[in-house]
């Protein structure tokens, strides 16, 4: 399955608060419900938050691609509340603890697409072939001190991200801005994604 983005760019507003980003170390004690005993955060969701649109809140799924050399799938956002949703667990594999999505069964690692000048540049990938960038975990905080609640994901303190609606699968994929600097496409908007139980403040 693929999608095409608009070439010319959007000038548009965005709802995401102004907050400092404060990477955490990607090991699983950082992410929620973290149980010692088995090493294991989870399971819990992936959802949209700060869109200021009605999706905040929105849970996570995976959408299938046929190119299975580039990997299983993408990890985007449901338009809608009320879906049922994969667990979503950090684990290790091997040496390194990662989040995974479990897809029939088993989990499958989650990382972030470095296919530059690619359609696919800057998703979240589950089961992908070429290594992606990790998926960390952040804490933001707001210019008089006060965190912001929750624990939100991106890379290399980058933590927000461009949601589209995909036509075909009906769900928003999620796109990381690496660059502060880079500008929404055609029918993009910015958001943050957090990781936890949407019903709990943190």
């Amino acid at each position: 399955m693929r999608f095409f983005l608009a070439l010319a760019a959007a000038a548009a507003v965005s709802a995401v608060p102004e907050v400092t980003v404060v990477p955490k170390e990607l090991e699983c004690g950082n992410f929620p419900f973290y149980r010692q005993y088995s090493s294991v955060a989870g399971p819990f969701s992936i959802f949209a938050d700060s869109t200021g649109t009605e999706i905040d809140g929105n849970k996570g799924t995976y959408t299938t691609i046929s190119e299975v050399d580039i990997a299983t799938g993408w990890f985007g956002i449901y338009p809608q509340k009320g879906y049922a949703t994969p667990q979503v667990q950090c684990q290790a594999f091997g040496a390194a603890e990662m989040l995974a999505v479990n897809v029939d069964g088993n989990f499958q690692p989650l990382s972030i697409s470095e296919y530059i000048y690619h359609e696919y540049d800057g998703l979240v990938f589950v089961k992908t072939v070429a290594p992606g960038a990790p998926i960390q975990p952040h804490w933001h905080y707001y210019a008089n001190g006060t965190r912001q609640a929750g624990t939100f994901l991106g890379w290399n303190n980058s933590t927000t991200w461009a949601y589209l609606l995909d036509s075909q699968s009906q769900h928003y994929r999620i796109r990381l801005l690496t660059d502060a600097a880079q500008k929404l496409y055609e029918g993009e908007f910015a958001g943050f994604v957090r990781v936890g139980d949407p019903s709990l403040s943190d």
